[in-house]
């Protein structure tokens, strides 16, 4: 169980993980040291996997993202570990998610256009062998963006 000093560190680090341990413990009402040692716990624990910047997608020229949707055309352990290797090493693969309905999984995709997405559907998600068929939805316009997680939940 996390305390409410814990919580708050994981709030305000979600919003700035850049933050020096002096900004985290002004933020949270610890002096440094505690509240040094208390990050490097919710590290150790895996409450804390990563940290990393957000980007501007458009600014690198990735106007395009999709949510596509795949049914594979099995469910053995080799279709299903095939697909989630593709996966883990595609950069263009935002996010996946397994999921129930008509379809086993949903992508977060990024390419340059539409085009380029296309390219990236038929030449390496549909060529893995493993996937019966796809749905694509065009992100017209994302209206919220965040990773922050409500801890207090």
């Amino acid at each position: 169980m996390l305390d409410a000093f814990e919580k708050l560190i994981l709030r305000v680090l979600q919003r700035n993980g850049r933050a020096s341990t002096q900004e985290l413990s002004d933020a949270v009402g610890l002096s440094p040291s505690p509240c040094w040692r208390r990050v490097k716990r919710l590290e150790e624990d895996g409450f804390i996997t990563n940290y990393a910047a957000i980007l501007d997608a458009r600014k690198l020229g990735l106007n395009a993202l999709a949510y596509v949707h795949v049914s594979l055309v099995d469910h053995s352990e080799a279709t299903i570990d095939r697909f989630q290797g593709f996966v883990a090493k595609n950069e263009q693969v935002l996010e996946c998610a397994s999921i129930t309905g008509d379809f086993d999984f949903t992508l977060k995709i990024a390419a340059t256009d539409p085009e380029a997405l296309e390219q990236f559907i038929m030449h390496n998600i549909l060529r893995l062998g493993v996937v019966r068929t796809t749905r694509t939805n065009f992100i017209l316009r994302q209206l919220k963006v965040s990773a922050v997680l409500p801890v207090d939940l």
